[in-house]
C-alpha cells in the first residue's frame, strides 16, 4: 500500500478509460498465477492458450512478411511477439497434463491460426484490433479463473491492452462489498492517481490538457467505485504526494501520467487474486486500462516501453507450483 503522504518511485514506475488513437505501442505486460490451474480453470485457461497462439502465428507471419518489405514495422513487431511468446509460454505452464484428453472440462487446444494481415500502415490498426480484443477476452476470462490464474490473465490483458493503446467501454459493476487489504490498495493508489493528474494538469494545454481532464474524472469516478465497495473505513487520500517526475513541461507531464499509470497496475492485478469474481473483473479491468494510458502518454512523450512482458507480476508469481498427480 502507498504511504501516506509519499508515492514511491517503485510503486510508480515498478511492473506493473482509454486514451485515443495511436500506432501500435511497443510491449509490456504482466501476469501469472501462484499455483497450477484446478479442473475448473480448463476451458478457460484452454482458451486463453488458444488466442495467444493465434496471436503468435499471426505476429510471425506478419514479421516474416515485413522483414522483406517494411523495416520499420519488423522493429514494432518484434518486441510484441516476443511477449505473446512468453504469454504463451507462462500459460502452458499453467496447463494440467492430461487435461486435454477430458473433453468433457473442455480442455482441447486447436491448432495455431494466423489471421492474414496486410503489410504497410494497414497492419497496425489491425493488430491494434486484435489485441484489444485479445485484452477483453482476458479480462472477462479473470472472472470466471481461479484467484490465482487470474491475476495471470488480468495481467496479460493489460499488456495486450498497452499494444493497442486504447480501450473501450465502461468498466464492470461490481456489487460485492469487501474489506479486502488489496481493495485498500488499489484505492490508495488511485488516490495518488487523481492527486498527480491535479498536478500535471496545470502544466498543459489545449488537447493535452482536456485528455489529462478527462482521465482525471476517470480515475475520481474509480476511486468513488472502490469506496463503494469497502466495507470497513475507506483509506484516505493523503494531503499531498510526492511525485517522481516534476511536470515543468509538456513533456514531463506526460512522463509523469505514465508513471501515475504504472503505479496502478501492481495494485489492480494483485486485487485480480481475490476471491469475488466481480472484484476480479473490476482488477483486471482497472488494470487493462491504466497499461494502455501508460502506453500512450509514453508514446507522447517520446519515451520507449519497458520490456516486461508480465507488468504487476512478481517473478515468482509466473509460474505455478506442481500439482501432485496431474
Amino acid at each position: 500500500m502507498l504511504s501516506p503522504g509519499m508515492l514511491s518511485r517503485r510503486a510508480l514506475l515498478g511492473r506493473g478509460a482509454a486514451l485515443a488513437g495511436g500506432a501500435l505501442a511497443l510491449p509490456w505486460l504482466a501476469g501469472c498465477a501462484a499455483e497450477a490451474a484446478p479442473r475448473t480453470d480448463v476451458s478457460t485457461l484452454a482458451a486463453a492458450i488458444a488466442s495467444e497462439q493465434d496471436l503468435v502465428a499471426t505476429y510471425e507471419a506478419a514479421y516474416a512478411a515485413a522483414r522483406s518489405a517494411e523495416s520499420w514495422l519488423v522493429k514494432r513487431l518484434a518486441p510484441v511477439l516476443a511477449h505473446h511468446r512468453a504469454h504463451l509460454a507462462a500459460l502452458r505452464r499453467h496447463y494440467v497434463p492430461g487435461s486435454g484428453d477430458r473433453a468433457d472440462e473442455g480442455g482441447a487446444i486447436p491448432a495455431p491460426r494466423a489471421v492474414p494481415v496486410p503489410i504497410g500502415g494497414g497492419a497496425l490498426a489491425q493488430l491494434r484490433d486484435l489485441e484489444e480484443r485479445a485484452a477483453l477476452a482476458r479480462t472477462a476470462d479473470a472472472a470466471k479463473a481461479t484467484p490465482a490464474l487470474a491475476q495471470l490473465l488480468a495481467s496479460i490483458g493489460a499488456c495486450e491492452a498497452g499494444h493497442a493503446m486504447t480501450v473501450k467501454g465502461r468498466p464492470p459493476a461490481v456489487g460485492t462489498r469487501s474489506d479486502a487489504e488489496a481493495v485498500q490498495r488499489a484505492l490508495a493508489a488511485e488516490h495518488a492517481a487523481v492527486y498527480g493528474y491535479g498536478v500535471l494538469g496545470a502544466r498543459l494545454a489545449g488537447t493535452l490538457r482536456e485528455i489529462a481532464k478527462a482521465v482525471w474524472e476517470q480515475h475520481r469516478d474509480q476511486r468513488d467505485r472502490l469506496i463503494a465497495v469497502v466495507s470497513g473505513t475507506p483509506v484516505a487520500a493523503a494531503p499531498a504526494y510526492r511525485l517522481p517526475v516534476r511536470p515543468t513541461s509538456a513533456r514531463a507531464a506526460a512522463q509523469l501520467a505514465a508513471a501515475l499509470e504504472d503505479g496502478l497496475v501492481p495494485a489492480y492485478v494483485g486485487l485480480a487474486g481475490v476471491s469475488s469474481p466481480g472484484l476480479r473483473a473490476l482488477a483486471a479491468d482497472g488494470a487493462r486500462r491504466a497499461v494502455a494510458r501508460s502506453a500512450a502518454w509514453r508514446t507522447r512523450a517520446g519515451v520507449a516501453m519497458p520490456a516486461d512482458a508480465f507488468p504487476g507480476l512478481p517473478d515468482a508469481a509466473v509460474d505455478p507450483r506442481p500439482e501432485p498427480g496431474g
